[in-house]
């Protein structure tokens, strides 16, 4: 990777939660990820590929601004794994499990596949390799609960990322938020449905807010059904004070999101935008890149920026959601209200659903 490239990744990390830590792998051992040698590149398995996937946005990212690379790949249609293995120079592999032993990490980039991402990530998970699991990673508290055992179990490094979530603005947002009495926000997100797009905007009140110290304690979802817009969800937190505090989610055309925070001290509010940004690499990679950045830190051994406990808050929150719209007429769902085995709905009316129709052949 040219020094101009990898400049910028360092000097988004930086700015991060990872706080600079790019470049050291085993504790101790500095890691050089500028080069362009095979050997020192990550080996990538991805999996779900074509339908609904971000593996069309993230797959040409990883060569030229990572030091990963692509050897490996399943989609639940052997066609389109085929396809995307010529255009890589990857190896297609026959069963979802095919790539273990061949791959350093697993990179999950679908929607359709959630319901079974329990089933598919557990051979990688019980190896202790590292897991990128793309939104929602499932549709059940129970499926999400058994992939977080997992990794707690085998130490296997886990992201569970919105791309918003990981933009400078919401780490930014996060930081500023930290130690402040929030009285409360409004946050927006460009969404059509609640599980593909929606699911971002509860990433971003999780990562500003819930991670800078203020627990969700209710969700709220409000909107003609789930899978369109408008919507507004409203969450009730717990400051570390004890104290209770509302902020809101508008789903619509919004733009990219952003989110707004109101203080005892700032009762105008600190307003964070997300953008896809300018100037090199961003004019590439738009807003894309931070998310891999972050999960190649991880995958080299650095202290993650979100922990287990912080993924199965987010789920749970997502789910508190699906529940009250559901199940409540919009009405405020505590976050252990909703039972562990019920599934959220996974199909969006008007769409194709061949995909899941795939997955449940083969999987029930």
């Amino acid at each position: 990777m040219n020094p101009r490239q990898d400049s910028s990744r360092r000097s988004f990390l930086a700015g991060s939660t990872a706080m600079g830590i790019l470049g050291l792998g085993a504790p101790g051992v500095p890691v050089s990820l500028a080069s362009n040698e095979k050997s020192d590149k990550l080996r990538v398995g991805v999996m779900n590929l074509q339908v609904y996937s971000h593996m069309g946005i993230w797959a040409p990212l990883l060569k030229p601004f990572t030091g990963m690379r692509i050897t490996h790949c399943w989609d639940i249609n052997p066609q389109v794994a085929e396809g995307f293995a010529k255009g890589y120079n990857a190896t297609a592999v026959k069963s979802f499990d095919g790539m273990l032993g061949k791959v350093d990490v697993i990179i999950s980039g679908g929607y359709y596949n959630n319901p079974w991402n329990h089933i598919l990530h557990e051979p990688y998970l019980e190896a202790g390799l590292p897991n990128l699991i793309n939104r929602p990673f499932a549709n059940s508290l129970a499926k999400g609960t058994r992939i977080l055992e997992l990794a707690r179990k085998h130490k296997a490094p886990l992201l569970v990322p919105s791309s918003f979530e990981h933009t400078h603005a919401m780490v930014q947002a996060k930081t500023w938020a930290k130690d402040k009495k929030i009285t409360c926000y409004n946050a927006t997100n460009a969404s059509d449905d609640y599980a593909t797009h929606g699911i971002h905007g509860v990433y971003i009140v999780c990562r500003a807010i819930a991670e800078a110290g203020n627990r969700v304690v209710s969700v709220a979802h409000q909107a003609k059904n789930w899978h369109s817009s408008p919507a507004v969800v409203t969450y009730e937190h717990q400051a570390p004070d004890g104290t209770t505090f509302m902020g809101t989610l508008h789903l619509g055309p919004f733009g990219l999101g952003g989110i707004r925070i109101h203080t005892a001290g700032q009762p105008a509010g600190q307003g964070f935008q997300i953008e896809h940004g300018t100037g090199y690499p961003y004019n590439k990679t738009h807003l894309w890149a931070p998310t891999l950045w972050e999960f190649e830190s991880l995958a080299r051994g650095n202290t993650p920026s979100q922990s287990l406990e912080q993924i199965e808050q987010k789920h749970k929150t997502y789910m508190a959601g699906f529940w009250s719209i559901l199940k409540k007429e919009g009405r405020p769902t505590r976050l252990d209200e909703v039972p562990a085995d019920w599934e959220a709905p996974v199909d969006i009316p008007d769409l194709n659903h061949q995909e899941t129709a795939r997955f449940r052949k083969t999987f029930g």
